[in-house]
């Protein structure tokens, strides 16, 4: 079993970040709404904080219930743990995901990965945060079926010709002379 964690600063931030930050922006909140009944365009910064803490708790929220922070693998299973719910424990046999999408893989580095099982209908996210990232991607795509590995494969060559693409053309504009 080879184990992958977050470090103690990651781990610390994505289950904890959002209360002081929520406090925060509360103490604006209250504030733009007792001043809204004074002034009418109190009303933007009240609405701005409120959809700021209602999305960056909703992410929160989700990340806590598909964010394992502790992962064991080896070629035929994955063991997650460390939810924020302690108690919550997933074994996931390799053979069982039927999808794997997001993250470096459908060309956004900074999002996470997301893994479905089919057996259990279960969803997994693994954060490029998360110590050895790459390795543990790796593992999982050498040991999952072959036209899972196969469309995994085709989305990131897809994603790679449309940004070859992209560079060759800026590249050609660059050299073009420019008409006076």
């Amino acid at each position: 079993m080879i184990p992958f964690k977050y470090s103690l600063f990651s781990k610390i931030i994505f289950r904890y970040a959002n209360i002081p930050v929520t406090l925060f922006l509360l103490l604006y909140l209250v504030s733009s709404f007792l001043y809204m009944f004074k002034e009418w365009y109190y009303i933007f910064p009240f609405s701005l904080n409120l959809i700021i803490i209602i999305m960056m708790n909703r992410y929160y929220l989700r990340s806590y219930k598909l964010f394992p922070y502790k992962v064991e693998i080896n070629n035929e299973k994955m063991f997650c743990s460390d939810y924020f719910y302690k108690s919550k424990y997933h074994e996931i046999n390799l053979s069982d995901i039927d999808l794997i999408e997001g993250g470096s893989l459908s060309g956004t580095p900074a999002k996470p990965i997301y893994i479905h099982t089919k057996t259990d209908d279960l969803l997994i996210g693994i954060s490029p945060h998360m110590q050895n990232h790459n390795k543990l991607i790796t593992i999982i795509l050498s040991n999952v079926r072959q036209e899972v590995y196969d469309g995994v494969l085709a989305t990131a060559t897809e994603i790679s010709d449309a940004n070859r693409a992209i560079f060759a053309k800026a590249k050609k504009d660059k050299k073009k002379p420019i008409k006076k």
